[in-house]
């Protein structure tokens, strides 16, 4: 009976998880609205004190690790765990554990009480920003006073679209933030700092009390109705124990999929032990995120059409029109190059992003998240420069077949005209014989035409002889746009069918024995083959 009512309670678990979890999407929903993305609070769980006895040994590892994870001068703890270290007394030390600190998702609401709690300067409004919008010129770091505050208040986090009226007025208004910081985040082609500009790019600053700094990411488009990527820019102000994320879109996108965003959010949201317990945490693993969303995509899209071009070569026709052929290929390859060289950019920008990071983020989480993706960085920069030499290294290949495919068309052309010219020395050999003297031509006695009408059947031939070296060695139409777009659907096609074979897994050696072809395959690799099979 245990068992039959087991099998009958399956299903009602299984409606009880999608209830919940439409459940919690429908107060996501109601919670992040008018601009609000996606916002968080860190809630830690209560403390359990932890007695724990040392030996000499372990009593000088606890010394050691205790230096490693004191706590630096602004305050934030370079060990992300919940654990603090405490006093050793009599060979024993004690430990206070958080059990159960998670993050909750919040509203609007929670998050002006939140601002609430944040220190401000008192001299901010004390100073005068109404030149502010007018300068361009005036960057953020000249116009917000820098001092230090130490991390105080709750923990927490808001990604907002920068772009919705509700967060514009909202950063308008916070008397929270610093003027410049408010400006700095609505308008994301305000430079940070003066020296910004002498770079393609923005660096972390920290002012204000603060760190402000940029993330660059892509709203990915849906692939199956061809949407396009579309880059996004987190523009983002760190201060005490709080983040503002503002999302800003590069393009025109009908929704929002920043997938690096999305699955720090899903991270917060199911909890777990993996979750980060420091702000700084969340902004290494927002970076991280999104850089590894970056990398799939520049694979996949833009390294991958490298793989394309080349396995288009490869499957080039016997009997191929390299111009048309080779035309296709350097359109491809001349956008390709365009893209890999973007690439490049984006992927300097982002590791000089982390290494200021690592400058002004502590904790060994977050350093350790930051140091993996400056690694990933590096190697996908060797990346591109292999992909480079790659397209180089196919324009060389190509360049080297047409001149051989040119150099095999003279050879055949040399070799038919030689032909055609034994064609003409059989006729001036026939003229020779019969001599200048028309008259001696056998059946021209009484025929006043005869030497107008052999001239006309010379001329007859001769033209005739013309057309036909035109047709075959002569000029060839021009190719036509339909041509190349025809021709271009055919090598895409092919593309497609070696994709699916890859994701299918297929079998990639596949051993082909003669005895298995029929008769028909048996003559077409006969009659495609540059060999001749001898029995």
């Amino acid at each position: 009976m245990s068992r039959i009512d087991n099998g009958t309670n399956m299903p009602k678990e299984m409606t009880e998880q999608h209830k919940n979890h439409y459940k919690e999407t429908m107060s996501f929903s109601e919670l992040w609205t008018n601009g609000l993305l996606c916002a968080f609070e860190y809630v830690k769980g209560p403390r359990r004190p932890i007695k724990s006895k040392l030996n000499t040994k372990s009593h000088s590892t606890h010394q050691a690790n205790t230096h490693k994870t004191k706590k630096h001068d602004d305050g934030y703890s370079s060990e992300p765990t919940g654990f603090t270290g405490g006093d050793v007394i009599d060979g024993a030390h004690n430990i206070e554990k958080h059990d159960g600190s998670h993050w909750v998702p919040i509203g609007w609401d929670r998050i002006s009480e939140l601002v609430k709690t944040v220190q401000i300067n008192g001299e901010w409004e004390a100073q005068q920003f109404d030149v502010l919008d007018d300068e361009d010129e005036r960057t953020i770091a000249d116009l917000a006073a820098p001092y230090w505050e130490r991390p105080a208040g709750p923990v927490w986090w808001c990604n907002v679209a920068a772009n919705h009226p509700h967060v514009s007025s909202w950063l308008n208004n916070a008397s929270w933030l610093h003027p410049a910081i408010s400006i700095a985040l609505r308008d994301e082609s305000r430079l940070i700092s003066e020296r910004m500009k002498h770079l393609l790019y923005e660096v972390p600053v920290r002012v204000a009390g603060g760190l402000v700094f940029e993330l660059l990411g892509q709203s990915v488009g849906d692939p199956y109705v061809k949407e396009d990527d579309v880059p996004v820019v987190l523009r983002s102000w760190q201060a005490q124990n709080f983040l503002i994320t503002a999302l800003h879109q590069k393009g025109e996108t009908p929704y929002l999929n920043v997938l690096g965003v999305i699955e720090v959010q899903e991270l917060l949201s199911a909890g777990g032990n993996n979750i980060p317990r420091t702000i700084h945490e969340v902004i290494a693993l927002l970076a991280s995120r999104l850089a590894r969303w970056d990398d799939r995509l520049f694979r996949k899209y833009i390294f991958g059409e490298a793989d394309e071009v080349e396995l288009k070569f490869i499957n080039r026709r016997n009997n191929e029109d390299l111009n048309l052929f080779i035309a296709i290929l350097n359109q491809e390859i001349r956008r390709l190059s365009q893209q890999v060289i973007r690439v490049k950019w984006s992927l300097h920008a982002r590791e000089e992003i982390v290494f200021e990071l690592l400058q002004h983020l502590r904790g060994n989480t977050t350093k350790m998240l930051l140091e993996g993706m400056r690694k990933s960085t590096r190697e996908m920069l060797e990346e591109q420069e292999a992909v480079r030499g790659r397209i180089f290294t196919i324009q060389d290949v190509m360049q080297g077949t047409k001149r051989a495919w040119l150099q095999d068309r003279s050879t055949r052309v040399t070799h038919n005209l030689a032909v055609f010219g034994g064609c003409g020395l059989i006729l001036s050999i026939i003229t020779g014989l019969f001599g200048i003297n028309v008259d001696g031509i056998p059946g021209s006695t009484n025929t006043p035409y005869a030497f107008g009408l052999f001239a006309g059947i010379l001329f007859f031939i001769g033209i005739i002889l013309i057309i036909v070296g035109l047709l075959y060695f002569g000029l060839k139409q021009p190719i036509t746009e339909e041509q190349v777009e025809v021709r271009r659907l055919e090598l895409q096609e092919l593309v497609n069918m070696f994709q699916h074979e890859a994701e299918t897994h297929a079998q990639v050696r596949k051993h082909v024995s003669r005895n298995n072809l029929t008769v028909t395959s048996g003559e077409r690799l006969l009659n495609d083959a540059n060999y001749v099979v001898i029995d």
